[in-house]
């Protein structure tokens, strides 16, 4: 049974995973995706992430689901940044480049375990989580790394350079949404 809890999450995603994947036989693409998976655990734990699926090459990371978090809105950012970092400064399988589109939002979502009688899966579920993922695919027509709601930047706008995108209506929601990029 789940309950709602205000947290964070943070959707995130290779660029032009598909065009990479196509180039890759499956047993350098593996090598690839569990270097990449492992490196990115490490920044998610080191700010106390949680990741709560991957989804091909996509990972949905929550913050103050699984463990008590009050900073939860600011490690989610610090999260994005330090994946930013890992990303810039080597490759994975030994020769592959990759960069990593991120996108960010606070708020209230139902959290727990959610499936079937025979298979059950701790996540995520709601509005604010749907935001995320929608920035997260934002990026892409922004030409930007990380994006985040207006939940978020109100916690931690004094902590990070936020810009201010514009206020719009992202795919599957008919009210707009106040989007931030961060530049970093």
């Amino acid at each position: 049974d789940g309950e709602a809890r205000v947290a964070s999450v943070l959707f995130t995603d290779i660029e032009g995973f598909s065009t990479i994947s196509e180039k890759l036989g499956p047993d350098r693409l593996a090598k690839m995706l569990n270097d990449y998976f492992g490196a990115m655990s490490e920044v998610i734990n080191e700010f106390g992430g949680t990741i709560s699926q991957y989804q091909g090459d996509a990972m949905l990371i929550t913050f103050n689901t699984v463990k008590p978090d009050p900073d939860h809105a600011a490690n989610a950012v610090r999260t994005a940044i330090g994946i930013q970092q890992a990303c810039r400064s080597r490759d994975f399988a030994g020769d592959i480049p990759l960069k990593t589109r991120c996108g960010i939002n606070t708020g209230e979502m139902l959290v727990g375990a959610v499936g079937s009688e025979d298979q059950m899966l701790f996540t995520v579920h709601g509005d604010e989580v749907n935001v995320a993922a929608r920035l997260e695919q934002l990026n892409k027509q922004y030409g930007t790394y990380i994006m985040a709601g207006e939940n978020t930047v109100k916690i931690c706008a004094d902590d990070f350079p936020f810009e201010h995108v514009g206020e719009i209506t992202v795919r599957g929601r008919s009210s707009p949404t106040e989007v931030y990029v961060l530049k970093v």
